[in-house]
């Protein structure tokens, strides 16, 4: 009988630590869920609108002409390989605005 009740009791230590094992995947895993989204809000957050972009740099750009800087303003797209705004690639926009921002100062 003790030895039945020696293979009980580690049949039971067994359970347990199965149990607790799988209690650990399931944090793990909703861990990793939660990362994930995290990480997706994060992209989300970082992706830019072109639109809005290319709108924002036309101010800019409206602005520094306006104030007299025209010909820097046509020289800066031509740096950008463009003659207008809308043939300026939009990955570029930002770069363009922070170039037009600077421009007169």
């Amino acid at each position: 009988m003790s030895v039945m009740n020696d293979l009980d009791l580690k049949l039971k230590e067994a359970e347990e630590h199965l149990y607790q094992a799988q209690n650990t995947i399931r944090s793990i895993r909703e861990l990793l869920s939660g990362h994930e989204d995290e990480s997706q809000s994060k992209n989300d957050q970082t992706k830019r609108d072109p639109v809005e972009d290319k709108v924002t740099v036309r101010k800019i750009l409206a602005k520094k002409s306006a104030e007299g800087y025209t010909a820097q303003v046509k020289e800066l797209l031509h740096k950008f390989n463009a003659k207008k705004l809308s043939d300026v690639d939009p990955k570029d926009y930002e770069d363009l605005y922070y170039s037009a921002e600077a421009i007169g100062q």
